[in-house]
C-alpha cells in the first residue's frame, strides 16, 4: 500500500466524504493511525448513497475516499473557554465586555503628543506606503481600545501590517498575531522575514509553511519548558492560530498589541465567529482587526440570525456599531480598470481605485501570433480585459454525478483557452481557473493536461493570477431559481471577480445565470464593457471541443 503523510492525529475529529464528487458520507474520530494506514471509528454503518445491500461492501472497498479535519467538532472546547474567560470577574475582562458586549466607543489620542514619536516620524516618511495605507497604520497607533482595517482586494493589507509592526516595534510593543489559518498566518510572517523582522511561530511543524518551520520552536535549540517559556517571554513578535491561542506555552503571556488577520472571515459557523475571535483578546491590552467581511470564507446571514445576534463576526459587530473605528484601503494595486469595475459596481460602491496608472492600464502580453477560430481569438483579444462566454446557444447544459454537479462543455472550453494562452506564450503559472463546485474542478483537471493551478473560488481566496478561468457550471434548459446554491453567496462571487489582475474570463449560461439578481447585474455590467461573447454550435466545431462528450 501506498506511503502517505498526513497531519491528522489519533483522537481527531474528521469528516470521510468520497473523492471525486465531495460528498459528505459519515464523521468520525481517528483511533490508529500508521504509514500505509487509518483508521476511524464511525458513529453509524458506513453506506454509499445509491448503493444496492449486494454490492454494498464492494462499492465501499472500490470507493476512494478523503479524509478532512472536522475543525467545527474540535473546537467547541476552546470557544467555551473563550466565553468563560470573557465574563471572569476580573480588570481585563470586564474592559473587554464594555467593548464587545456594551459596545462602548473606542478611544483614541489625539495625536498632539505625538510630534516627537519615532514610530508616527517612520510612517509618515515611508514612500513604499500610499496615503490609506498610512492613514491605517496610524488609526493603529493612536488607537487606545482598538482600530478595524477594512482592506479591500489589492489594496496590499498584509504589507500595512508588516509596516504596522515595523512602526510598533520602535515603540518597543510586543505584538501576537494570529488569523483563523495556518496559512493566512504564515503569509503575514513571510512577508516579516523578508523585512528582516525576527519573530516566533507556535504550532505544529508539519502544518506550518516552509520557510516559517525555523522560527517553529521545535526547531530551535532549547532545552525544557522554562527555557522555551523564557524564548517567548524575550520575543517581541508571537504568532499563532485563533485556536492554537489556548498553547500552554503562552499561559500568563501578555502582550502590548494583538493583530488579527482575516478577522472579517471565518470558516466556522456563523454565530460561532465571535467565540473564536475572543481568545487572544484576553492576551493584549489592544487590539486589531484586519480583514474584508465582503469575501470568503461566507458569512451568511439569515434575517431571523442577524435578530438573535448571531451569524456576525467580532469585525462586523464592532465596525457597524462604530464606523469610527475603521480606516478603509482603497487603493489596488492587482486588477486592472476594467476588472475592478466589476466588483467596484457590485459590491463596494465604487470605493475602489487603481493604485497606479500602470495598474489601471495594465494589459495580458502574448508573445506568439494570434491563431484558432474567430471566438478564441476574440476571448484571448488582450484589449477585451473581460469576456463572458455565453454558452446559450450550444445548449451546454450541467449534469449531475451522483448529486454532483458539473458541465462538461465548459470544461472543455476553458481547457480550450488554456491550450491557446500557453501557446500564445503565457506561462502556467500566470494562469488560474476557479469554479464554485469541486466536482467541476475535478473534470477541469481530467481536461487541462498542464500544471496549471485549478481550484475551487473559496480556496483562491488570496490568490491571484494575470489570467483567470472562471466557469460558473449552472446551465438548464428549464432554470430555476439559483439564489440559494453556491452562486447566490455574494461574498464568494465577490471573491471570483477579484482574483484576476490582467484578464477574466468567465463560462456560462447567461439565461441561468441571470436567476441570480447579483450575476444578472454582472452579466449586464460586463454588457456595458462590450465583453459577452456567445459562441454557438458552428463555432464549436473543433475535434478538441467535441471530447466533451466523453467527460463524464
Amino acid at each position: 500500500m501506498k506511503k502517505f503523510e498526513s497531519s491528522l492525529r489519533n483522537g481527531d475529529y474528521v469528516i470521510l466524504s468520497t473523492e471525486p464528487g465531495g460528498i459528505l458520507i459519515a464523521t468520525g474520530v481517528v483511533v490508529d493511525m500508521s504509514c500505509s494506514r487509518i483508521s476511524v471509528s464511525l458513529s453509524k454503518r458506513l453506506r454509499l448513497p445509491g448503493s444496492s445491500r449486494t454490492s454494498q461492501a464492494q462499492d465501499l472497498h472500490q470507493q476512494l475516499w478523503r479524509i478532512h479535519k472536522d475543525e467545527f467538532m474540535g473546537s467547541f472546547a476552546i470557544m467555551r473557554f473563550n466565553l468563560i474567560q470573557l465574563f471572569l470577574q476580573n480588570e481585563q475582562s470586564s474592559h473587554l465586555r464594555k467593548m464587545i458586549v456594551d459596545l462602548e466607543v473606542p478611544r483614541f489620542d489625539s495625536g498632539c503628543q505625538f510630534s516627537q514619536d519615532p514610530a508616527i516620524s517612520y510612517i509618515w516618511s515611508e514612500k513604499n506606503l500610499n496615503d490609506d495605507q498610512r492613514r491605517a497604520i496610524l488609526k493603529i497607533l493612536t488607537a487606545k481600545d482598538y482600530a478595524l482595517i477594512l482592506g479591500m482586494p489589492g489594496t496590499g493589507k498584509t504589507s500595512t501590517m508588516v509596516y504596522a509592526v515595523k512602526a510598533l516595534l520602535m515603540r518597543g510593543s510586543s505584538i501576537l498575531l494570529t488569523s483563523y489559518t495556518n496559512s493566512a498566518v504564515d503569509n503575514l510572517l513571510l512577508k516579516l522575514k523578508a523585512q528582516g523582522i525576527d519573530f516566533i511561530r507556535i504550532g505544529r511543524y508539519e502544518v506550518v509553511h516552509e520557510e516559517v518551520r525555523e522560527n517553529c520552536l521545535s526547531m530551535m535549540d532549547t532545552h525544557g519548558l522554562e527555557e522555551i517559556k523564557q524564548r517567548i517571554e524575550q520575543s517581541k513578535v508571537v504568532a499563532v492560530t485563533c485556536l492554537g491561542i489556548t498553547s500552554p506555552l503562552l499561559s500568563n503571556k501578555r502582550f502590548d498589541v494583538y493583530i488579527m488577520d482575516e478577522a472579517g472571515q471565518t470558516t466556522l459557523p456563523g454565530k460561532f465567529t465571535i467565540q473564536v475571535s475572543l481568545g487572544p483578546l484576553t492576551f493584549a491590552s489592544k487590539f486589531v482587526l484586519v480583514g474584508d467581511h465582503y469575501q470568503l470564507p461566507p458569512l451568511v446571514q439569515s434575517a431571523e440570525a442577524r435578530e438573535n445576534g448571531m451569524a456576525v463576526s467580532l469585525f462586523c459587530r464592532l465596525s457597524e456599531a462604530h464606523p469610527q473605528a475603521i480606516c478603509t484601503l482603497q487603493s489596488q494595486y492587482r486588477m486592472c480598470a476594467a476588472i475592478m469595475e466589476l466588483s467596484n459596481a457590485l459590491i463596494y460602491g465604487h470605493r475602489l481605485r487603481c493604485g497606479s496608472s500602470q495598474v489601471e492600464k495594465a494589459k495580458i502580453k502574448y508573445t506568439a501570433l494570434p491563431s484558432g477560430p474567430t471566438w478564441i481569438k476574440e476571448a484571448l483579444n488582450p484589449d477585451r480585459p473581460v469576456v463572458f462566454i455565453n454558452t446559450d446557444l450550444l445548449l451546454a447544459f450541467e449534469t449531475n454525478d451522483r448529486k454532483a454537479v458539473n458541465n462538461p462543455m465548459e470544461a472543455n472550453i476553458i481547457a480550450e483557452i488554456v491550450r491557446r494562452l500557453l501557446s500564445r506564450g503565457i506561462l502556467e503559472e500566470d494562469i488560474g481557473i476557479i469554479t464554485p463546485y469541486n466536482s467541476q474542478a475535478d473534470l477541469i483537471r481530467q481536461s487541462v493536461s498542464t500544471s496549471v493551478e485549478i481550484h475551487t473560488i473559496d480556496k483562491y481566496q488570496g490568490r491571484d493570477k494575470d489570467c483567470i478561468l472562471l466557469s460558473f457550471v449552472r446551465s438548464s434548459e428549464n432554470p430555476r431559481n439559483y439564489v440559494s446554491s453556491l452562486l447566490g453567496d455574494w461574498h464568494r462571487i465577490n471573491v471570483a471577480l477579484t482574483r484576476a489582475k490582467k484578464k477574466l474570463i468567465m463560462v456560462g449560461s447567461c439565461i441561468t445565470l441571470s436567476s441570480v439578481p447579483l450575476l444578472k447585474l454582472l452579466i449586464e455590467k460586463v454588457e456595458e464593457q462590450g465583453g459577452i461573447l456567445s459562441v454557438s454550435k458552428k463555432d464549436i466545431h473543433k475535434p478538441e471541443l467535441k471530447r466533451c462528450s466523453n467527460l463524464r
